[in-house]
């Protein structure tokens, strides 16, 4: 595979991103079956999606679980409203599901961007990306496979890695069920996301400073194409089936 980032001017307000990926600082040409991996802050800067602090009245609510989990009240507020559930929290963090993906502060980031800003998750991350891809293909003909990427801490690690918020144009999982391992036994679970393999490869390149590279081309991917329209169903579980969230409502083994 060839990898290949794309450095891109700094954003701090709404843009045409389209036009800034092919209008790219090196000239980068785009092939048939190339794959972008896109920050999700990048597309979100673009589309406006940033918030002024000062300007967020807080809730009842908000100002309650502020106090419980000593958090800015605003931020309080943007963390509820950007939340499809709120599974609980600790000091100065809320984990919450957005979007169908488990992230802490419902995604919110307050780095890249200037003091007393955020930068919320885009509104609608596979629609996006989807209207991003048939640009290419109506002005270029050529098939893209795009992923929405984000960085993540993994439970017990140190550290951060990729995660895909969203994807299009390809099979975003390796369906293993049924094929057997090394030792003829039959894999009855395994799936390999590649979306989020692809994400981390993305995620890793870019970096999480001051590199200004928010957009990777990967060339030679192998990936399955699929004109599928994707959504957040295609890659995730209800959390009421993690394997994490159902494990904690336990009690411990001692």
């Amino acid at each position: 595979m060839e990898i290949i980032p794309i450095y891109l001017d700094r954003e701090s307000g709404s843009f045409d991103i389209y036009k800034k990926i092919i209008y790219n600082k090196h000239n980068v040409k785009f092939q048939n079956n190339d794959l972008l991996v896109i920050s999700s802050k990048y597309l979100s800067i673009s589309e406006g999606r940033i918030k002024e602090l000062k300007g967020v009245k807080p809730s009842k609510d908000s100002i309650y679980y502020s106090k419980l989990y000593h958090i800015n009240p605003k931020m309080m507020e943007l963390i509820i409203r950007e939340s499809d559930e709120i599974f609980g929290g600790l000091y100065g963090f809320v984990l919450t599901s957005t979007h169908g993906i488990m992230a802490p502060n419902a995604g919110i980031d307050k780095s890249n961007i200037e003091l007393d800003r955020v930068v919320l998750y885009p509104k609608d991350p596979f629609g996006s990306i989807e209207s991003l891809r048939n640009k290419f293909y109506v002005d270029f003909g050529i098939h893209l496979y795009i992923i929405l990427s984000d960085s993540r801490i993994l439970p017990m690690r140190i550290g951060t890695v990729g995660i895909a918020l969203a994807c299009t144009g390809f099979q975003p999982i390796n369906d293993l069920r049924g094929t057997t391992d090394l030792f003829g036994n039959i894999l009855k679970f395994t799936s390999q996301n590649l979306a989020d393999g692809f994400a981390s490869l993305g995620v890793m390149v870019m970096g999480e400073s001051d590199r200004s590279t928010p957009v990777i081309l990967i060339r030679g991917s192998d990936l399955v194409r699929s004109d599928k329209k994707m959504s957040q169903d295609s890659m995730g579980i209800e959390s009421k089936f993690d394997i994490y969230l159902r494990g904690l409502s336990f009690n411990p083994i001692k």
